[in-house]
């Protein structure tokens, strides 16, 4: 007797797995020899022999260093903190990373290759110590807007389902309906700034005291939602910073300890703290190095500049990233005009009163022409004869 085979039938082949969404390019920025100076002029007169309001003697002194022969390393997923005292020239130091200054000497180097500073700007974000935000707008809506100015092809799903994800981001998704300036404290209002340059993506993200004006608890959650952001995209942060506490020192990678416009010191804390050791500074167990190293800045020596391979510019290879603002005039019309008139409806009082005032000054100024006839021959003599200053004395008054 043969065995009775029996044909179970095939399962429907699975579905191929999905391809895993690309790496998102990380960048490297570093400088080298970055020096900024300043040149001021003394006018004296040439002579004894020469009118001094004819000719004057340009006298320039020797250049102020604001900053002098920094070299650095902002790496990916990390956060390089620039600390020092104030003067060090921090600021300026952040203002030249950021392209917003050109420096006297020194390149800046992106992945190898030396920046274009009008591409580099459309691929970093630089958040500036003042936060910058519409009073009458919430959260949510401050996102909203600048992300439909961002994405304009986007559907209101996509741009809300953005949104939403930045607000757990930040931690401000209880925040979302909440105005700006009013309900929100000073920490909160810097991760709204922080939020901001967030939406278009930037691989760097370079901030000017993110922790200034806010107590130790905001400064810290500042520093968190930085350091989280820094790991989750792979982005670079660069960050200017007075003098960091223990706690804030946890969220930080890598120190450039800034003193009268030299480095100090580029690396992690431990390496601070063995450098101090190697030149006989014993650390006290109350303080941490960094603190110990702002007390005795004076007495610090200044470390040889690092030599970097600088064969990269004689390669003329320029990076260029298919970054541009797709917003068309029309499209940023149309967000803008909705924004406004969504504040105009906000502010009814406001509304109100510019309404009642252009009514107020329509019917004054009408009254010039009471009594006048259109017939007249000499309309235009009488029109003539009314004294203007009245008339804007008037719509001065009113203004007021």
């Amino acid at each position: 007797m043969e065995p009775h085979n029996s044909l179970t039938p095939s399962s429907p082949p699975s579905p191929p797995p999905s391809p895993p969404p690309p790496p998102r390019k990380t960048y490297k920025l570093t400088a080298t020899s970055i020096s900024y100076t300043k040149t001021t002029t003394n006018n004296s007169t040439t002579s004894s022999y020469t009118p001094t309001f004819l000719f004057k003697d340009c006298t320039s002194t020797l250049p102020t260093y604001i900053l002098q022969d920094i070299s650095l390393t902002a790496f990916p997923s990390q956060i390089l903190a620039i600390v020092g005292p104030s003067g060090a020239g921090k600021s300026t130091l952040l203002d030249i990373l950021a392209a917003r200054t050109s420096p006297t000497s020194g390149t800046l180097f992106l992945n190898s290759h030396p920046i274009i500073p009008s591409s580099y700007r459309k691929l970093s974000a630089y958040v500036p110590q003042h936060d910058a935000c519409l009073s009458l707008l919430t959260v949510s809506e401050t996102f909203a807007f600048t992300a439909r100015l961002l994405h304009p092809t986007s559907t209101s799903k996509e741009i809300s389902d953005v949104v939403s994800t930045l607000l757990g981001e930040l931690r401000l998704r209880h925040l979302s309906n909440t105005w700006c300036t009013k309900g929100l404290s000073g920490g909160e209002q810097r991760r709204v700034s922080i939020g901001l340059s967030l939406l278009h993506d930037p691989g760097i993200l370079l901030l000017d005291e993110p922790t200034s004006g806010l107590d130790s608890g905001s400064a810290f959650n500042v520093m968190q939602t930085l350091k989280s952001i820094s790991i989750s995209r792979h982005r670079t942060v660069v960050v200017s910073i007075h003098q960091p506490s223990f706690k804030i020192l946890s969220t930080i990678d890598q120190i450039l300890l800034l003193s009268k416009g030299r480095v100090l010191h580029h690396g992690s804390l431990s390496s601070l703290q063995n450098h101090l050791n190697f030149h006989g500074f014993n650390v006290p167990p109350q303080l941490n190095a960094l603190e110990y190293a702002m007390e005795i800045l004076n007495q610090l020596p200044v470390p040889p500049s690092p030599t970097h391979n600088t064969n990269d510019r004689r390669d003329t290879i320029e990076i260029r990233e298919k970054i541009k603002y797709k917003s068309s005039r029309v499209h940023e019309i149309i967000t803008l005009s909705r924004r406004f008139w969504k504040i105009i409806y906000r502010t009814k009082q406001f509304l109100l009163t510019n309404t009642l005032e252009a009514l107020v000054v329509g019917l004054v100024l009408g009254t010039i022409y009471i009594n006048l006839g259109c017939t007249n021959v000499h309309s235009r003599d009488l029109v003539g004869d009314r004294d203007p200053g009245r008339v804007f004395s008037l719509l001065r008054v009113l203004h007021w």
